[in-house]
């Protein structure tokens, strides 16, 4: 198999030579040039299939290279090697001319991605899947490049998520990486964007629905009828997860699919009570301070005012529940059992909440399990087996009992989860929180650019315990591990699954409305 020819410009290229030597051993060749000047002249004379460009050169500076790169080739596929990441360098005009762009500090298989993404294009183009991707990748680019707003996040991870469940049954290798490395792309700029809009989304009226928007908005009206409704949230489900279970529900019922963000931190204790509460998690401690913990306690809740709060809410909004509503946690199949069983005497009922705990549980069992790790390797072993769940679950047997009802479910979950594989230091006092995606406490100190830090949390709908405190929150598939203790947290924690932090696979999520089919 001929090499593939790269020419890396880059002033400090004698600092580069580990990272080169990384790609000579997978079979590229490799040219460099100390300057653009040098780089040009050799554009000139030979033929390459790519061009590694750093940004900041002195001189002849990566730009101006750029342009008289293009002027010899314009067909010549180049990536530019940058430090700003916090304007983006892929404006209008510049999108036009770079095929791709890697951040500083330099990542090798960051690189190797890069070039494999875009030098086996061709290769991949041969087949109709390959051309398909390559089309749905242009347009992905195309959508990154015209600065998405909310709504075009939404399509952005949707239709991510929809190849995600394409590629499973067809295990092209080659599209799945470049795949992954698209996803991880956008989650980085998914990040950016919360980390600009998230307040916006607080205090304008035409944000996304959020998490303390969703009993309002999907489960009220619907309790003025006489059907019973079933709030039933299955914690920790992906929108790749719920789309494997939605074709075999659809064999029981009408279903009408949304879309709304979960709230920051996304974590079931901040998460799932501000969609019980109806109430960003600062209003809930000031209005209920019995019922909210401190630090510590918050984070080893089990949500168990989850049935007051939601009772609470409706209450405010003046539905008239004498009775209260029925509610049921489910953490084990005995659990599961006893809920498929009483189906048949809800019928009385007019609000019935079911939550389900399973796959939640599975994650964090996960990562302390070898067997689990092998049977979840990634995320489409995740999928595959979130399918296989459900098909043998009570849950599958409980909506097929309510499915013969006269009854409206209203399905939904409280944030996603992400694979974690990149660890962030962090230090802050000892009295802080132990998650590994969002942290709470006192002088904390972090990486800016994998990290959103929040330092007055009250303007961001959450609780401070004192006038000091922040809360940080994980970009992308980064996780906080401390200096004293890094290569022990990177050992135990590299590859697990987690929540609490931003990525599109944590924020973003499905709400469905189920009716029954006439």
């Amino acid at each position: 198999m001929k090499k593939a020819k790269i020419l890396w410009i880059d002033d400090e290229i004698q600092m580069l030579k580990p990272h080169i030597i990384f790609l000579e051993e997978r079979n590229f060749e490799v040219v460099s040039a100390s300057n653009g000047n040098d780089g040009i002249e050799l554009v000139e004379e030979q033929n390459f299939d790519i061009v590694l460009l750093d940004e900041m050169m002195p001189g002849l500076d990566g730009l101006e290279t750029l342009v008289q790169i293009k002027k010899l080739n314009e067909s010549l596929p180049v990536v530019m090697v940058t430090k700003n990441e916090e304007e983006g360098l892929m404006n209008k005009a510049i999108a036009q001319q770079i095929t791709d762009y890697i951040i500083k500090p330099i990542n090798p298989n960051q690189i190797l991605m890069s070039l494999k993404k875009i030098l086996m294009s061709e290769e991949i183009r041969r087949n109709r899947t390959g051309e398909e991707y390559a089309e749905f990748s242009a347009k992905l680019n195309q959508k990154l490049f015209a600065e998405p707003n909310w709504r075009d996040w939404i399509d952005i991870y949707r239709s991510i998520a929809e190849w995600d469940l394409k590629l499973d049954q067809l295990y092209y290798e080659d599209i799945i990486q470049m795949h992954l490395y698209e996803k991880k792309n956008c989650d980085t700029e998914f990040s950016n964007y919360i980390a600009a809009h998230y307040e916006d989304f607080l205090t304008q009226s035409d944000g996304p629905v959020l998490s303390p928007d969703i009993v309002r908005k999907y489960a009220a009206d619907r309790l003025y009828t006489k059907k019973v409704v079933y709030f039933v949230v299955l914690d920790c489900l992906r929108l790749d997860q719920f789309m494997v279970l939605k074709p075999f529900i659809e064999e029981l019922f009408n279903v009408k699919t949304d879309y709304y963000y979960s709230i920051l931190p996304t974590s079931t204790p901040y998460s799932r009570n501000a969609i019980f509460a109806g109430m960003m998690p600062g209003k809930i401690a000031k209005v209920y301070p019995q019922f909210w913990r401190t630090s510590k306690e918050v984070e080893s809740s089990l949500n168990r005012d989850e049935h007051f709060f939601i009772d609470e809410q409706l209450k405010k909004m003046d539905i008239p529940m004498p009775h209260g509503s029925k509610y049921i946690k489910i953490l084990n199949t005995e659990e599961g059992e006893y809920v498929t069983k009483k189906i048949p005497s809800y019928k009385k009922e007019r609000l019935v909440v079911l939550v389900y705990n399973f796959l939640d549980l599975l994650l964090h069992h996960r990562f302390k399990d070898e067997i689990l790790q092998e049977i979840i390797p990634n995320d489409r072993a995740l999928r595959s087996l979130t399918k296989l769940w459900f098909l043998n679950s009570q849950f599958y047997k409980t909506l097929k009992l309510i499915a013969k009802q006269d009854a409206v479910v209203v399905l939904t979950t409280d944030h996603g989860s992400i694979k974690v594989e990149h660890a962030t230091k962090v230090i802050s006092d000892k009295e802080i929180s132990s998650g590994l995606r969002s942290k709470h406490g006192k002088n904390i100190t972090c990486n800016d650019r994998h990290t959103i830090k929040i330092s007055d949390p009250k303007r961001y709908g959450l609780p401070a315990e004192n006038v000091v405190e922040n809360f940080i929150f994980a970009k992308g598939d980064h996780y906080f591990v401390y200096p004293t203790a890094y290569n022990e947290y990177k050992r135990k924690f590299d590859g697990t699954y987690q929540h609490g932090g931003v990525s599109m696979e944590e924020m973003i999520l499905p709400v469905s409305v189920l009716t029954p089919k006439k």
